[in-house]
């Protein structure tokens, strides 16, 4: 299948497995009116994990690749109307915040739908996930099949 993902950063030392979770990249403009000092103008992104619905600040907008693969891929459970508008509300908390006292303005000027990478390794008894951006290791408990079944029905 062919994806858009965030180009990875950290690659796995030894044998691992792809998975793709989906993400939506929104870069919003903001201009801050002031009579002193001069305006102020800037750019800043916010990541909205498609999953369980998070969004979150991110330092910059990643380089993105389109690239065919055969890993898995996670189907998003937040709906692309649903996305902006935890976009919307990031930014607008996170601009209250900087410029709680100040007339300012916001626009969006960029979204992107993709996927961060994220590899799947086995090491010992317990397996890990290396985060494709950040390099960090995430310990994961394996899931017995009647655990698995619960949580996917409820």
């Amino acid at each position: 299948m062919r994806i858009t993902r965030i180009v990875p950063i950290y690659r796995p030392d030894g044998e691992a497995k792809e998975i793709y979770y989906p993400v939506w990249l929104y870069v919003f403009y903001y201009h801050v009116k002031r009579r002193v000092f001069g305006d102020i103008k800037g750019k800043f992104v916010v990541m909205v994990d498609g999953i369980n619905g998070r969004s979150y600040l991110a330092d910059v907008f990643p380089q993105l690749e389109e690239v065919e693969t055969d890993g898995r891929i996670l189907e998003p459970r937040v709906t692309d109307e649903e996305s902006r508008e935890l976009a919307v509300d990031k930014a607008e908390a996170f601009l209250f915040r900087k410029f709680a006292y100040l007339k300012f303005s916001y626009r969006l000027e960029q979204k992107a739908f993709t996927y961060k990478l994220f590899w799947a390794m086995k090491t010992g008894n317990s397996y890990l996930l290396l985060d494709s951006i950040t390099g960090d290791e995430i310990e994961v408990q394996k899931i017995k099949k009647s655990e698995q079944l619960v949580n996917d029905s409820g």
